[in-house]
This record gives structure tokens, sequence and C-alpha cells, in this order.
């Protein structure tokens, strides 16, 4: 019987409500029997990182246990590019399920990918090979477009990214971030940034 597999992979700094929305969308549309949340020690296009990465590796695992149980045990968080303590080519990362999991070429393997990663996606590390072995399943992102030949995860985009986390934190501005963040994450974020919550009122 073919298994359906996933793995959505990211920096996850930090993880937020819109990759929740992103792995219950997945689970709904692609009826898989896995999907493999792949948090990175260091994205290859970037030279840091902002929280270290068995803490977000830690915050991934308090995000998917927020789910239901009959969604969270379909989820599993995978720290093998974690292990590595480098940055991770994905075919690299492919091979280690494939092998981990006893995959066989008659399974299906989805990779999701944010669309502003499709433009660089020919620059991927053994990108022919891995376009060989998985089927790319693009999240959609305002401002950036789709290729007609990729499939698109139905997804409503929220106005979130670990980026804007990052502005928010770093500026001290910390009032609004429960809207975005699970709360046991958030409080564990802000001990780590010394970033005190508080609710600011509107101005008149």
């Amino acid at each position: 019987m073919q298994q359906r597999f996933a793995f959505f992979g990211g920096s996850f700094d930090p993880p937020h409500l819109g990759h929740l929305r992103i792995i219950e969308s997945a689970l709904a549309e692609l009826e898989l029997d896995k999907l493999l949340i792949v948090p990175n020690f260091l994205n290859p296009f970037k030279e840091k990182f902002c929280f270290a990465p068995d803490l977000r590796f830690q915050w991934l695992r308090i995000l998917c246990l927020s789910l239901p149980q009959f969604i969270s045990e379909k989820l599993e968080v995978l720290d093998y590019e974690i292990r590595q303590n480098a940055p991770t080519p994905t075919y690299q990362t492919l091979q280690f399920i494939q092998q981990f999991y006893d995959l066989s070429p008659e399974d299906k393997i989805y990779l999701l990918i944010g669309a502003d990663n499709v433009e660089s996606l020919h620059l991927w590390q053994n990108f022919p090979l891995l376009q060989k072995s998985v089927e790319f399943v693009i999240i959609p992102r305002k401002g950036f477009g789709i290729p007609r030949e990729f499939r698109i995860l139905p997804f409503c985009e929220l106005d979130i990214s670990s980026t804007q986390i990052r502005k928010k934190l770093k500026s001290k501005d910390c009032g609004d971030l429960s809207r975005l963040i699970p709360q046991p994450i958030l409080e564990s974020i802000l001990k780590e940034t010394n970033c005190k919550k508080t609710d600011k009122k509107p101005l008149k």
C-alpha cells in the first residue's frame, strides 16, 4: 500500500500560528500518513539564526502538540538537520527520510516550500534529483507568483512572518505577539529576549 509522506522544512525562527495553519492545511488537503516538520540548523542561504536550534526544535514540538491528538499523531518534528550542526541540503534530508522510514519508490513524498523559494529552486543542491524524487507543494505568500506547473497548497494567507516577529522583538514592541504565537512558546521567547509583554491601548 502506498504511503503518503510530506516534509516541511525551514528555519522556524521562531515558529508561529502561520506555520500551524500550513500544517493543518497540508494534513487536510494531501491526505498524509505522516508530515515531518524539519527545522534546519542554519538556512544555507543565510549567515546566522536568531534563536538556537534546540529552542526552535522544542517550540515546534509544543506547536504540534497544540493540535488535536488525531492530527498530532501524524506529525513528527525531525531533528536530523539540527544534529548535523551545519547547513544541510534538502536532498540529503530527503535521502535520510527515505532510508529511516523505509520508503519505497512507489511511496509518495511531497515537499512543502514557500512561494518565496520558487525562484531559487534551481540553485538547490542536487535539484534535478530532488525534482525527480518529490512533488513540490507551494505555500502561497503575498507578493510572490507561483508558476502553473506547481501544485499549490490551499491556504488562507496570514499576515505573519518570523521576520516580522523578530523585528517586533528587537524593537521591544511585544504587545500584540499573543495574536501571532501560541502562549507557551511566546512565554519562552519573551524570557529569551527579555522582552516584556504589554497590552497597548489604541491611540485616540
